[in-house]
């Protein structure tokens, strides 16, 4: 008897610490894991995040803003003024690659889009940021009285790097290196500066103050030379999450949703306390097996 329990404690003895060991392999895996939810929705307001759709998930979009606050009640603080929409629609090719079509009802333009991610960031900081690729191109599809327009001169770019940071549960930063361009450009008055191509470096950060809200910030500014009677665009919005669907409350200053325009066509400077009131609805579907 004696015998038989030396024999079943010293197989403990050598058992034990292997599976010790495997938990702590399980748990590092577990801690290594990529962060979620650095940005809850694959945009801002009108800047692209790093967040990306998972294989076979579907996401719809719904945005809207309205007219400028400053034309107050008469029109009713721009929300009497016809609102700019964009519907969209993006899938994920795989967990890396996404695609997206989408259509805005400012020149009826309609774009595809591409994001690519990079890297992801990792639990142990082993990968400090997430890096994701986008590539934008739309296409002016509104009825020109004034000008023959090819097709290839209605075309419009946009190629972005996306690098964004989660810091804490609560608090999430990108930086956005973007450029633009656009095949045409119209001199509506004379001596002013129309630009074929911009550049900037966008910013935005999000903060999560519980599990359902949040508050999210976009800013884009210009550098070099930019259009005539343009200033930077930003935006700020509260999310809301309900579980199937993400909804973006917000105050912005441009009036498109796709960034190469924001760069180019935004005239209005929110530090004037000049704004549109919008919003965005974000709905996910799971197509997978």
């Amino acid at each position: 008897m004696y015998q038989k329990k030396t024999v079943l404690f010293a197989i403990l003895i050598l058992i034990t610490p292997q599976l010790l060991l495997a938990q702590m392999e399980r748990k590092r895996a577990v801690e290594d894991g990529p962060v979620e939810d650095i940005f809850l929705a694959a945009s801002i307001v009108g800047m692209s995040t790093v967040t990306n759709l998972p294989h076979k998930n579907l996401n719809t979009t719904v945005m809207h803003n309205f007219g400028l606050i400053s034309g107050g009640v008469d029109d009713f603080f721009g929300l009497d003024v016809g609102a700019t929409v964009r519907l969209g629609i993006d899938y994920g090719l795989t967990d890396k690659l996404d695609i997206g079509i989408g259509r805005t009802s400012q020149e009826n333009n309609v774009d595809v889009r591409l994001k690519y991610l990079v890297l992801q960031q990792l639990q142990s900081d082993k990968v400090p940021v997430q890096i994701a690729l986008k590539a934008n191109v739309g296409v002016n599809t509104q009825k020109e009285n004034r000008f023959d327009f090819t097709f290839q001169e209605r075309l419009n770019y946009l190629g972005s790097v996306m690098i964004a940071r989660k810091f804490t549960d609560q608090f999430s930063l990108q930086i956005t290196p973007m450029i633009s361009h656009f095949n045409t450009t119209v001199i509506e008055v004379e001596n002013e500066e129309q630009n074929h191509t911009l550049f900037a470096v966008g910013l935005g950060t999000r903060y999560k103050w519980n599990n359902r809200n949040a508050l999210a910030f976009e800013y884009l500014p210009v550098l070099g030379n930019r259009n005539s009677g343009t200033t930077n665009h930003a935006a700020l919005s509260l999310e809301i999450d309900t579980g199937g669907h993400v909804f973006q409350i917000f105050l912005m200053s441009g009036q498109w949703f796709t960034e190469q325009h924001l760069l180019a066509r935004t005239n209005t400077d929110i530090t004037d306390l000049d704004f549109r009131i919008g919003f965005n609805i974000n709905r996910l579907f799971s197509l997978g097996d």
